[in-house]
């Protein structure tokens, strides 16, 4: 009996070993999925969860290889495939949902581009071009003042837009996109600088060429000449032209001292003065400061000469406009010109000169002498005024009174013979020497 009971026993523990062992080992057999599974299309039943997250990645993988992203930009192509492109899927969470049982699961998938947003910044700076501001030189000494450089447009991409219209591409499975690439204008338009540097005015004096008169306004001139007033800016003739001495560079020439013609290093400044000081007002500078002549002089009309020394009386005007205003002055053949350059305006200047009053000259001094002459012409003083007349579309809108001035007269000086000399005086041959120099 021992030994049958024995045997009996023995062969009891082996069936429950192996339904021990067959419950041990299926608790760690790894999990399945159920029968009748597919998610996003894939039949993934019976299939381990690590095989059919391998199957379900290797699907994502082979369709991501035959998609194609192009973008096209200013003739370039930007062509991007597989590994570039691949699938964005959350595998897991279909695999999760999938387990609860039998039936067909979805597998949302998005098609990416690596490093999106680097590449179409790349693709945009590719794309970029830096506007150029138009540049214009101003060239005083040569015959066109002015020379021009015309702008350039910048141009650039559309960022927000490729972005997303790529983004679109990609949730259509690929496809191409053209990137929209704008223009930008330059800063400065060489339109612009051209209307900066319009001829305000232009206004020309004569005076007597070859004498030391002539050497110190063509003097005077090349120190004007390429003056720059910026908005607001004032001028100043004595300032910009220095003093007028020998070692400066100017000679002895007429000038008007005490209501008398004499000599004095720098003669003739003043019609440079006047000049710059006729410009000035036709351009719409405003005058600042201003000193008539004690005698009118013969190369402006009355009340609009401008008389310049060097101490104390000085040519002043404004540079009112927002703008620069540049100055040429040019002395050449017995012609001196100034003209003044400025911000565009519809708005022209013209001057009007009124004699209101002549002033009859004192009786002429005599004085003896070897022959009959006269040594200095007589010439009525007078009062004027000057006015500036302001035009628009060739018609006057307004006029202003700049000034009224009163201009000495000029005593006349005679030389005669004494009476009791013996020499006889005939009507023929007296001849008259006019002494007359202007300044």
């Amino acid at each position: 009996m021992r030994g049958g009971s024995f045997r009996v026993c023995r062969t009891v523990l082996s069936a429950a070993g192996i339904a021990g062992a067959f419950f041990f080992l299926s608790a760690f057999a790894p999990p399945r999925m159920p029968d009748g599974c597919k998610i996003g299309g894939t039949d993934v039943s019976g299939m381990t969860v690590a095989a059919a997250r391998a199957r379900l990645s290797e699907e994502l993988r082979a369709d991501a290889e035959t998609r194609e992203l192009r973008i096209e930009a200013e003739g370039r192509s930007y062509i991007f495939r597989a590994p570039e492109l691949y699938y964005r899927a959350d595998v897991e969470e279909a695999l999760r949902q999938a387990r609860k049982g039998a039936g067909e699961y979805p597998l949302p998938r998005q098609l990416a581009l690596t490093n999106l947003e680097d590449t179409l910044r790349g693709i945009c700076d590719n794309c970029y071009r830096k506007s150029k501001n138009a540049r214009m030189a101003f060239l005083p000494t040569s015959k066109q003042p002015f020379t021009f450089e015309a702008e350039e447009k910048g141009r650039y991409a559309d960022g927000r837009l490729l972005r997303e219209e790529v983004l679109a591409a990609l949730g259509a499975g690929g496809g191409t996109v053209k990137v929209s690439v704008r223009e930008e204008a330059a800063g400065v338009s060489e339109q612009s600088l051209r209307d900066s540097a319009v001829r305000l005015s232009r206004f020309s004096t004569r005076y007597a060429d070859g004498c030391n008169r002539a050497h110190n306004i063509a003097l005077a001139a090349e120190k004007i000449n390429g003056t720059v007033l910026c908005g607001g800016e004032v001028f100043s003739f004595n300032a910009t032209v220095g003093a007028r001495t020998q070692e400066r560079g100017f000679y002895s020439a007429p000038i008007i001292q005490d209501g008398e013609f004499k000599a004095g290093v720098g003669g003739g400044v003043c019609q440079v003065s006047t000049t710059v000081y006729n410009a000035a007002l036709l351009s719409g500078m405003t005058i600042v400061e201003q000193h008539p002549h004690s005698l009118a002089v013969g190369y402006v009309e009355p009340s609009f000469d401008a008389m310049v020394s060097g101490t104390g009386c000085d040519l002043k005007f404004k540079n009112g406009t927002k703008g620069k205003v540049y100055v040429l002055a040019r002395a050449s053949g017995g012609v001196l010109t100034v003209e003044i350059y400025g911000e565009k305006t519809d708005i022209t200047y013209e001057r009007r000169s009124v004699v209101v009053e002549t002033i009859a000259p004192p009786a002429p001094q005599v004085r003896e002498g070897e022959a009959e002459c006269v040594l200095r012409a007589e010439k009525q003083g007078l009062r004027s005024e000057g006015y500036l007349v302001r035009v628009k579309d060739g018609k006057e809108i307004g006029s202003v009174c700049l000034r009224r001035d009163r201009y000495a007269p000029v005593q006349g000086i005679i030389q005669k013979i004494p009476q009791d000399s013996g020499q006889e005086i005939l009507p023929d041959v007296l001849h008259l020497i006019v002494k007359c120099d202007k300044i």
